[in-house]
């Protein structure tokens, strides 16, 4: 019998996360596999610890029963938000950190997967900037679990390669991904072979702030019917969670054609059974605001990659927010419909093209030159265009020709400012002696993140400055 291997990838997602492996024999003759829940859905972002004995129930069933387990058990949701806080949450006797808690969704994946075979190691997508303390801790919960992150892939450029082979003819495309927790658009070149970031944008408005801003018009509604006052922030969790689980199935129901939605509520805290109504007019105004922030993201990343509408070819809309009838009809409006493409299985895409770019390690590197803007005006490259990643680090010797008592430093990716993406000015503290010597240190780590530190020769190298980059522009060979 012939082993087979699989490539796993995963989208851990704010609301919803997914695995997807591709398995076979060899490479050209993989399958693609997904895992969610027991109901072929994405396995639901949801922790619920039991408050005495700690016991803990994940994915579907957290989110089926919570109305029966909400007294006995704390419930988590959205923890990729603030999975790179410093916050702790005493249950049961023990502390449980967001790496905790981020843990368990990352056992109740692998649980789902080892029914057919073992995932101990994946790449996973992660929103656009997402910072090195998330990616850090995202990293030690996946290690919690027993799976080794393999490399970071952001999840617009994940969702492109799942749907590669549909769009590959194109030149140019813009991926739109509006989920839960975030907006991430990216600006995609695709030639011989290879995807180019050319740019990224994003923000973190999305689908969770819609649900808690119709939540909280329907809240005062309610309150002003019962004559009873009180903040929805003051309400009890469940009634709040019931509401906003509402507000989202809402929501869909607008973005599949109703024009009319009822939203009555039975033991809705102290106010008891309400009842509410909200029109499609009145919802496509009160979120008005949001989807033009979402457009205007889109144009910004687009302008950031030096391009404009005219040369992109494609609109790839992905994440369950990019749906929201009143967004899909301002970018026809705009833009057209047939530059939209919206894939039949958006579910899986984000976890599938992670999977896929699993297969092709060490087929990616830098997108841009990162060096220094010298003193002359000079570039000076530290890191090459198509310098493979992760890299080693590269060390070079500047010497400050004045005694002045700092020096700064101008990291960038190009020397004329029309064509950078990126510009960080560093200060440091010198010591007033001509030709004093600093050394600058950089390399790209297995997060993908740009590190930097310069120390000085007078101050026995002690480290003067340290600087992160998380915005690093990428290129994948799907075909090397």
């Amino acid at each position: 019998m012939s082993k087979q291997y699989s490539w796993y990838g995963i989208d851990f997602g704010t609301t919803n996360s997914a695995a997807s492996s591709m398995t076979g024999d060899v490479k050209e003759s993989v399958k693609q596999i997904n895992y969610g829940d027991d109901e072929g859905r994405p396995f639901p972002s949801l922790v619920a610890i039991h408050k005495e004995t700690g016991r803990v129930v994940t994915g579907r069933e957290a989110k089926v029963r919570r109305n029966e387990l909400e007294g006995e058990y704390q419930y988590f949701s959205s923890i990729k938000t603030i999975i790179g806080e410093d916050r702790s949450y005493k249950i049961a006797g023990k502390k449980w950190t967001p790496v905790d808690i981020a843990a368990e969704i990352f056992k109740g994946l692998k649980e789902k997967i080892g029914r057919d075979r073992v995932c101990n190691e994946a790449v996973v997508a992660v929103p656009v900037g997402f910072t090195a303390d998330k990616k850090r801790n995202l990293r030690e919960a996946a290690s919690r679990a027993g799976i080794q992150v393999k490399m970071f892939i952001s999840e617009p450029t994940a969702a492109f390669f799942s749907n590669y082979a549909r769009l590959s003819a194109y030149h140019h495309v813009a991926v739109f991904d509006w989920g839960g927790g975030t907006l991430d658009v990216a600006v995609l070149k695709i030639a011989d072979g290879k995807v180019f970031e050319l740019s990224t944008a994003g923000m973190s408005i999305a689908g969770d702030n819609i649900d808690d801003k119709m939540a909280r018009k329907l809240h005062a509604d309610y309150c002003e019917k019962k004559k009873i006052m009180k903040s929805f922030d003051d309400i009890d969790d469940v009634s709040k969670d019931r509401l906003l689980a509402r507000c989202e199935e809402a929501k869909i129901e607008f973005s599949d054609g109703e024009d009319f939605v009822r939203i009555n509520m039975n033991n809705y805290d102290e106010l008891g059974t309400v009842r509410g109504q909200m029109e499609y007019d009145f919802f496509a105004e009160l979120i008005d605001p949001e989807v033009q922030k979402a457009m205007r993201c889109l144009s910004e990343a687009v302008e950031k990659s030096g391009l404009n509408m005219k040369n992109i070819d494609c609109i790839l809309c992905v994440g369950g927010s990019s749906k929201l009838r009143p967004l899909r009809e301002q970018l026809m409006e705009k833009y057209g419909e047939k530059m939209l493409f919206y894939p039949p299985k958006v579910m899986w895409d984000i976890a599938k093209g992670a999977s896929m770019i699993s297969m092709t390690e060490g087929h990616y590197g830098l997108n841009h030159n990162i060096g220094l803007i010298l003193s002359d005006g000079e570039f000076l490259t530290l890191l090459e265009k198509s310098q493979p990643l992760p890299c080693r680090e590269k060390n070079v010797s500047l010497a400050i020709v004045t005694d002045e008592k700092k020096a700064q430093f101008v990291i960038t990716d190009s020397k004329d400012e029309e064509d950078r993406s990126f510009v960080q000015y560093i200060t440091v503290p010198a010591g007033g002696f001509y030709e004093e010597i600093f050394e600058l240190s950089c390399f790209v780590d297995d997060d993908n993140l740009l590190r930097m530190r310069i120390r000085s020769s007078r101050k026995d190298k002690t480290v003067l400055h340290s600087w992160t980059y998380d915005r690093l522009l990428i290129y994948y060979d799907l075909e090397g």
